[in-house]
């Protein structure tokens, strides 16, 4: 994923997330690989001791756990064409864990209230 990195130390990209969590707020994750691609509305189940943890339908119990163990942690812009977020969500803010093999980017929505209505 391109853009310049804001970089924040592995405690405060956790600190960030915990409060995300307890906020329940909603985001948009993406993940890239040379495996796999995904990008999906969530909410965070859970961050600490280097994972990552994002529910997709809390009925199902669909979920997504990520180990960020060696990742480069720090805030980003995103443009729109990058976000690629359905029409009317727009990111407010966007923390990344980038490593070698994959990047994530978590990004905070501005649009609670759509994603409540689908």
């Amino acid at each position: 994923m391109d853009g310049g990195i804001e970089l924040v130390t592995r405690d405060d990209f956790f600190l960030l997330l915990r409060g995300w969590r307890d906020s329940e707020s909603h985001l948009w994750v993406k993940f890239l690989s040379s495996a796999l691609q995904l990008s999906a509305p969530c909410v965070l189940y859970d961050a600490r001791d280097g994972r990552v943890a994002f529910w997709f339908h809390t009925e199902s119990k669909s979920f997504a756990d990520f180990n960020v163990a060696g990742c480069v942690f720090g805030f980003r812009d995103v443009a729109a064409e990058e976000a690629r977020l359905p029409v009317g969500f727009e990111a407010e803010s966007a923390i990344e864990a980038v490593r070698d093999d994959f990047a994530l980017l978590i990004m905070l929505l501005k649009c609670d209230d759509l994603l409540e209505e689908k």
